[in-house]
């Protein structure tokens, strides 16, 4: 009982500076993700016991295409314990229309469907869009269909404009949709937004939208009440995650000379409109190689996170991994609780 007095107590005192989280993360190891001719690694997920990794990646040879590849782990959640499935096991991600840029990777709570955005690499208006498919067994990418998108208007007005996280400054050709979270049952989608003022500042938003049909992109609409404007925190957005308990979101920024991560805690689980910007963690402090930032996911337990990076001059796509002090899932709320189970048995 004494053992579980003290580690609460070390938690109390560790506690306030997951604000800053930067000091409760370490990098541990690097490993490359470029196999199949893959370039540009856009998103990371895992399945739930993390003995499967999978990786969004644009690939390049005389056209551009987007699949996911997949890598059984033996060692859960280790990517230095990777083999790559291979070119039988990945996912060609062919919805039948243009490929612009694609971004991030998410799976349904089952992993029986999964999740990718889109949002045209040069300036255009209506070319956003996410796109949903279908597995017939959970997790098993080779037997990916595509089911439906969150239609051709993503950039109206309607879906756009008027929530808390402010409007389109300068046009619809200058709002890039490049990163997406969907809550547990598939009643919530969050999309994240590159843009640009008239004057070129960073112009981000974090928008949260209603699916009326669980997992149905079509049945989108707009939630006024919530959304954040991330303009002084997150340049460049390349893709977002939540905690397990859907309080907390991780976004990261792709810009140049601001390689970070920017954690936000939520009032509530999976509510946009109440929230606290906690702070950003270096990248490129933790790890120098980590110059080109893409794509985000964390163990099942919180205490892991993996960052995706494009590949240098004549290197490789590249996954690092890092531990963290305690888990990013871990609320004062839960430790208040633990106190109070302690002190009535003792």
């Amino acid at each position: 009982m004494k053992f579980i007095k003290n580690f609460i107590l070390i938690l109390l005192f560790i506690l306030p500076i997951s604000n800053s989280f930067g000091a409760m993360v370490t990098h541990i190891q690097s490993a490359t993700v470029s196999d199949g001719g893959a370039n540009h690694i856009q998103g990371i997920q895992f399945n739930k016991n993390g003995t499967k990794m999978f990786t969004l990646n644009n690939t390049t040879d005389g056209e551009t295409y987007t699949h996911i590849n997949e890598y059984t782990l033996s060692t859960p959640f280790d990517i230095s314990t990777r083999i790559y499935a291979g070119a039988n096991e990945r996912c060609e991600l062919d919805h039948g229309g243009d490929n612009n840029g694609s971004y991030d990777l998410e799976f349904s709570s089952d992993g029986m469907k999964l999740f990718f955005a889109e949002g045209k690499s040069s300036d255009g208006a209506d070319f956003d869009k996410v796109f949903r498919f279908d597995l017939t067994t959970a997790y098993d990418i080779s037997t990916c269909l595509y089911a439906n998108n969150a239609t051709s208007n993503l950039d109206s007005d309607a879906l756009q404009n008027g929530s808390n996280a402010g409007d389109v400054t300068s046009g619809k050709g200058k709002n890039r949709l490049q990163g997406l979270e969907i809550n547990d049952d598939g009643t919530k989608l969050f999309l994240i937004f590159h843009g640009f003022s008239s004057t070129f500042a960073p112009n981000t938003r974090l928008l949260e939208y209603q699916l009326s049909t669980p997992y149905d992109l079509t049945t989108i609409s707009l939630v006024t009440t919530a959304g954040i404007e991330l303009e002084g925190e997150t340049a460049n957005p390349y893709s977002i995650r939540f905690s397990a308990n859907g309080k907390r979101i991780f976004s990261v920024d792709h810009n140049l000379g601001s390689q970070d991560v920017t954690q936000i805690s939520l009032t509530s689980a999976y509510d946009t409109s109440g929230f606290t910007i906690d702070g950003t963690v270096s990248l490129d402090s933790l790890k120098s190689t980590v110059t080109q930032p893409r794509g985000i996911a964390f163990s099942a337990s919180g205490l892991k996170m993996y960052i995706g990076n494009d590949k240098t001059v004549g290197g490789s796509d590249t996954i690092h991994e890092f531990d963290l002090v305690v888990p990013l899932i871990l609320l004062q709320e839960n430790v208040l609780q633990l106190q109070k189970i302690v002190s009535e048995r003792e």
